[in-house]
């Protein structure tokens, strides 16, 4: 992610996003949001992520991007930023995001499923050709239901990791959390456009040991309700220890074959 961010987080001119990191017809929903995250942070001092809610407006293009951010609350131990992403003038992504401090966790009642090792998992497999930024991620499929299969639970577990780290742990989790199918895609045998209008993530206290040892995390997307033109998937993120690392919500638009 190139995003050159000025010292005071003022209004920044983006440059075209490579179109390895796009998605259908724009940029990875994930890596924009993660632009306005990393963006946010300039406001916080040294304070991290503890959640972002973004609405995706449009599909992210190729030029004229401008980020801005404004602190609408300051405390002393937290900061609320709204930030937005504008392409030739128009708003693209609109980001709010919670920034505190972290501690060690000391409750944790998610456990993950249970699932292969990663090395008896087999290779997603995805195709680059609609969703070019996959190929920037390793995902292994973990247990029996793959997309397209016509199945009848719309669940989808996997081992995920960067191929390239390049972002810090908040981003990680962002990206990470958009970058599986729908979940609906379990019970399809054949993609339709599903795109996220609505994304939200919380970080939990474990958050920075994501990526740690081989880099792998599992995840898990499940659809908790769709009807013939929306859905709502949930997203948990643990590390190979079983830490919970971050949960997500997305709203989606089913839009048909």
């Amino acid at each position: 992610m190139t995003t050159t961010v000025e010292p005071d987080g003022g209004v920044v001119e983006i440059p075209s996003v490579d179109r390895t990191w796009w998605s259908w017809s724009g940029v990875h929903g994930g890596l924009a949001a993660a632009m306005l995250v990393r963006h946010a942070r300039r406001h916080a001092g040294d304070l991290g992520v503890r959640s972002v809610h973004g609405s995706l407006l449009r599909p992210v293009g190729d030029g004229g991007l401008h980020l801005a951010t404004e602190v609408m609350r300051r405390s002393a131990g937290s900061v609320l930023a709204r930030s937005v992403l504008r392409e030739g003038g128009a708003a693209s992504v609109l980001a709010t995001t919670l920034l505190a401090g972290r501690t060690a966790p000391v409750h944790q009642p998610s456990r993950p499923p249970a699932v292969p090792p990663v090395e008896d998992c087999p290779d997603a497999g995805f195709d680059p050709g609609p969703v070019p930024f996959i190929q920037h991620l390793e995902v292994r499929m973990a247990g029996d239901v793959r997309p397209f299969d016509g199945g009848t639970d719309p669940v989808l577990r996997a081992w995920i990791r960067l191929r390239e780290p390049q972002f810090d742990a908040a981003e990680t989790a962002v990206v990470l959390l958009d970058s599986m199918p729908p979940a609906l895609y379990a019970l399809t045998t054949a993609p339709v456009p599903i795109p996220t209008a609505e994304f939200s993530v919380h970080l939990t206290d474990g958050l920075d040991g994501i990526g740690g040892g081989d880099g792998w995390s599992l995840i898990e997307v499940r659809t908790e309700q769709a009807s013939a033109t929306w859905s709502v998937d949930s997203s948990s993120l643990w590390d190979s220890a079983g830490t919970l690392l971050a949960v997500g919500r997305q709203t989606r638009r089913i839009l048909g074959a």
